[in-house]
């Protein structure tokens, strides 16, 4: 940082009115200033103000008009839609300023990721172009130029419950901790059934904004009486949750005549509005007061250098205990980012507390799984019980998979709160120059000191609710986590796997042979062995995750810390150097050097105090 800068609504400019402008005016100055290390940062908390991620699912049975709903939200066909074509893998639909798409799949072991033309999509995400999914595709990712992703809306368009098995249905609810929200897709053929009132009375306990929409209303005349028997079973069930009745037919044709009566008719704009209501803006609010965050520490970093610079220029007698000070303070710092320092030690001994609980967590919920099952496959008569069995067992795994990782989540949302506490008690503050200097803190340059409050404090993080965890580390990278083990790794698990079919089709000949009680027996135990050889599947697999997924928790942290004491070595660094150069100048320079230091202190003050009005007017709008 060679000069001083002013933000450039205070400039001359035109003031900027937003949060997007003030940080985008932060980040000019701090360019101009030569720290491109926290314009960076300032650059990111506005593209994460413009376009915060928030992911919505879109789940339903097979042929219900997932697609097509995706395809008419987005004004644009994006999904393949045809009556031969059914969704078998995961397709992840966000904005980009072109049509692109990129297919992510296995080949043996290896990962691989393969641009195509959005127009070859269906051979790899649809059932008749990939049938049993034979080209390991994990998911598969489109960008298009649509108006409601550019928001940052992120949708996930789903295969079938029913098709690929019960199993689909507990992937697909081990998400939704991740998700900001759940579109549920039913058509008007025929009212919903016991175990889709199930899912979505699941889906209200574990995913914020639940929508329910019923589709093909232009092709069945009685839709109206299937939508109230929807409504009567969801209010038996005890939950209650929007309902819109759409027709993707009419909107596609509204878009394609640009008839606003049309489009109306469709009721898909209401759909568009319980999104932008209910899932984007709370989005936006979440990133709003996360950057306006970022940039209140920016700014209180370089206040605290620059009043540092304008105490000993106004009074060059401090100049050397300025100077030492900051050096001291330079000393420090360059400790607190070696690995012997208490932050560092804690962060290696939080991670490895949470992942040892971890491990056995999970594997002292699969042992009583195991249990479980033994009593259950014991009293197994008939083939119908078993796959009953089959999909509870699929459902309590997932259960505890997606514990695991809102468990990690929360415990780094731990970590991090108890660096930052512990970040704050250190010993940073250098007291008071002599001469008659102002005060300078060490710590006023923490820039976590009152970033995320709620999350400061061990008994506070560790008291996080699945709220917390959505969102927390972007949902589509959780997404992703979490798709590249329940559809692939654990396919024994999720997807129709062979060892849970092959005790099926044992159980399913019992009926037959119940006066054979030694046949039924060996069948039995049998079951029992297939369903143990499936948990230690799903625990190797899930030890290998948890590993990969700790290291990635303990790197972040460091990084995220790392990075921060960096800027703030900077910052001592390039204080004492402009110190000692004012203390060089003469007398009217360096009271030229006071009144543009002022005038700097002035602009920032200006710019925070904009930010935080900014940020108290969105939180109060928000309420």
């Amino acid at each position: 940082m060679t000069g001083t800068a002013t933000p450039a609504s205070d400039a001359g400019g035109p003031a900027a009115s937003t949060a997007d402008g003030l940080i985008i005016d932060l980040a000019k100055v701090l360019i101009t200033l030569g720290r491109t290390d926290l314009a960076t940062r300032a650059q990111a908390a506005a593209a994460r103000l413009r376009r915060p991620s928030t992911v919505v699912c879109v789940v339903g049975e097979f042929k219900q008009g997932k697609s097509s709903l995706i395809n008419s939200l987005l004004g644009t066909p994006v999904c393949p839609v045809d009556d031969d074509l059914a969704t078998s893998a995961i397709t992840l639909v966000r904005f980009g300023d072109q049509p692109a798409a990129v297919v992510r799949r296995r080949d043996g072991g290896d990962k691989i990721s393969e641009p195509v033309p959005v127009s070859r999509v269906h051979e790899f995400v649809s059932e008749s172009g990939n049938p049993g999914n034979a080209k390991g595709v994990e998911r598969v990712e489109i960008t298009v130029p649509s108006a409601l992703l550019k928001q940052g809306l992120v949708v996930v368009d789903t295969p079938g419950m029913g098709g690929l098995g019960a199993g689909h249905a507990a992937a697909t609810l081990g998400f939704l901790p991740f998700a900001d929200g759940l579109i549920f897709a039913s058509d008007a053929s025929a009212e919903l059934s016991a175990p889709e009132v199930e899912f979505l009375r699941r889906a209200t306990e574990l995913c914020p904004t639940v929508l329910f929409v019923q589709t093909k209303i232009d092709l069945f005349p009685n839709w109206e009486k299937i939508m109230g028997l929807n409504q009567g079973h969801m209010e038996r069930a005890g939950f209650h949750i929007p309902m819109v009745a759409v027709s993707s037919a009419l909107r596609d044709e509204a878009l394609r005549r640009k008839d606003r009566a049309l489009n109306e008719l469709s009721r898909v704009p209401e759909v568009v509005k319980h999104l932008n209501d209910d899932v984007v803006l709370p989005a936006k609010a979440s990133a709003a007061a996360r950057s306006v965050g970022d940039a209140l520490a920016i700014i209180g970093q370089l206040t605290a250098g620059l009043q540092a610079e304008r105490a000993a220029a106004a009074d060059p007698s401090a100049a050397a205990d300025a100077v030492a000070a900051l050096n001291d303070a330079k000393a420090r710092l360059e400790y607190l980012r070696g690995p012997a320092a208490k932050w560092s030690v804690l962060v290696g001994d939080r991670v490895s507390d949470m992942s040892t609980a971890v491990n056995f967590q999970f594997r002292a919920a699969t042992r009583q799984i195991s249990r479980m099952m033994d009593e259950r496959i014991e009293v197994l008569k008939k083939g119908d019980e078993w796959d009953e069995l089959a999909r509870y067992l699929q459902t309590v795994v997932a259960d505890e998979v997606t514990k695991v990782f809102v468990q990690l989540e929360t415990g780094r949302v731990s970590v991090r709160g108890e660096v930052v506490e512990l970040m704050r008690d250190e010993d940073l503050a250098l007291g008071q120059a002599s001469s008659g200097a102002a005060t300078f803190d060490l710590t006023d340059l923490w820039p976590d000191k009152d970033l995320d409050p709620e999350m400061s404090g061990k008994k506070k993080a560790l008291g996080t609710s699945l709220s917390t965890v959505r969102g927390a580390q972007g949902g589509v990278m959780m997404f992703g986590m979490l798709s590249g083990f329940l559809p692939t790794a654990a396919g024994v698990l999720m997807m129709s796997n062979p060892v849970l079919l092959g005790v099926g089709a044992l159980f399913g000949s019992m009926g037959l042979a119940e006066d054979r009680k030694r046949k039924v027996a060996l069948r039995r135990q049998t079951a029992r062995s297939q369903v143990r050889q499936f948990l230690d599947d799903v625990q190797f697999e899930m030890g290998n995750k948890i590993s990969a997924l700790v290291r990635d928790i303990q790197r972040d942290l460091r990084d995220e810390f790392g990075d921060r004491l960096a800027e703030l070595v900077r910052t001592c660094t390039e204080s004492a150097q402009r110190v000692q150069q004012d203390g060089q100048k003469s007398v009217g320079e360096r009271q030229a050097r006071v009144a543009e230091l002022d005038a700097s202190l002035k602009s920032f003050t200006r710019l925070q105090t904009s930010l935080t009005a900014l940020l108290a007017q969105q939180a109060g709008g928000a309420a």
